[in-house]
């Protein structure tokens, strides 16, 4: 680790002492065929590669539980395979992974340790300068200055005389004497982040299912140790884009596989409950011209479909997704026209609920 990139996570974990980093990577290194996995260990020195490899453990242990026991793929001597194949030679699996080493979490883990057994509550507010979607690496540089300025002033703080606040470029921290310590974290304002403003992600994706071979189908796996992504996200940008209202036409790409896939479709509210390609939603509940049972539906309306309409993805099973917090989503691909993966989604789905959906139960 000496000879490593400086950003490589793990000369990063060792340097700062984060040993629940370690002890993750080294209960991974024993509950996969880490040596396989790994390729060329020479490589791991890059940030971008351990990264991979990390990712690709993770991916063992999560597809091990929540699939089939897997295989590893993409050996040496194997260049361009997929991450992974299943025994029953019937599903590939290629792994992404997006991570944001900011640290933003150590500013809410030194308030709450300064504020313990105190009466003061904090609220910290992230301001413009912190950038809140860091995807290179002198963002993420930049960010951690910042963290690291603002837990010096709160490390100094007196909790004797404490101020009213305490501020810099990227946080506002407020002090409330409520007779109970705590802290809480808000955007400032009412902001919301926008969802992959530069294509990243599913540029990401696309550039995975290139690894697709034949007629086998691929699964994507995908974590996301990233804040600024969470689980509807990646929901939209794979299925599409809700909407609520009246007089919404349904988009035909999704209510054509209401067959198979209705209960999914009308649960998450891709088509309406009603049923019907078209419908009004009830405004006035008590006018008899609105059609009471519509209330409150939702659809994906044409040209709000997401990226597994594209027949490219005809073959993509799903995505199977791992937020910031360690819990597990797969999101299946309901748009095929070639392949029926609903029997996938049912078996994913019953082993998350019978195993956990929490990755580290897993471990």
């Amino acid at each position: 680790m000496a000879d490593a990139d400086e950003e490589n996570t793990l000369r990063r974990a060792v340097a700062q002492d984060r040993t629940e980093y370690l002890e993750i990577i080294d209960t991974l290194a024993k509950k996969t065929p880490a040596k396989e996995i790994r390729k060329d260990p020479n490589r791991l020195t890059s940030k971008t590669n351990f990264q991979s490899f990390y990712a690709e453990m993770k991916a063992y242990v999560a597809l091990k539980h929540w699939v089939f026991a897997p295989y590893p793929a993409d050996v040496q001597g194997t260049q361009g395979e997929p991450d992974y194949e299943f025994n029953i030679g019937e599903l590939d699996i290629e792994v992404a992974s997006r991570t944001s080493w900011d640290k933003v979490d150590n500013v809410r883990v030194a308030v709450e340790d300064k504020l313990d057994n105190t009466q003061y509550t904090a609220l910290i507010t992230l301001k413009d300068d912190f950038i809140k979607i860091p995807y290179k690496g002198s963002e993420i540089a930049h960010n951690e200055q910042l963290v690291d300025d603002i837990v010096d002033k709160i490390v100094n703080l007196d909790t004797s005389n404490l101020p009213s606040s305490i501020n810099n470029n990227g946080f506002q921290i407020e002090f409330e004497d409520t007779g109970g310590g705590g802290s809480i974290i808000r955007w400032e304002g009412a902001e919301r982040i926008p969802l992959d403003p530069k294509n990243s992600i599913v540029d990401q994706i696309e550039d995975k299912v290139k690894k697709q071979r034949g007629g086998r189908p691929l699964l994507l796996f995908y974590d996301a140790d990233v804040s600024f992504l969470e689980p509807e996200d990646m929901r939209q940008l794979l299925h599409g884009t809700k909407t609520g209202g009246q007089d919404q036409e349904v988009s035909a790409m999704v209510y054509q596989h209401r067959n198979v896939w209705g209960d999914y479709l009308r649960d998450n509210g891709y088509i309406p409950e009603s049923g019907r390609t078209t419908y009004s939603k009830a405004v006035e509940p008590d006018d008899p011209k609105f059609d009471l049972k519509h209330e409150g539906d939702a659809c994906i309306c044409s040209g709000d479909e997401g990226l597994f309409a594209d027949r490219k993805f005809d073959r993509v099973a799903g995505v199977l997704f791992i937020d910031k917090p360690g819990y597990g989503y797969f999101f299946p691909n309901f748009y095929s026209e070639k392949m029926n993966f609903h029997q996938l989604y049912r078996s994913v789905s019953q082993n998350m609920e019978v195993r956990s959906n929490k990755f580290k139960d897993l471990l």
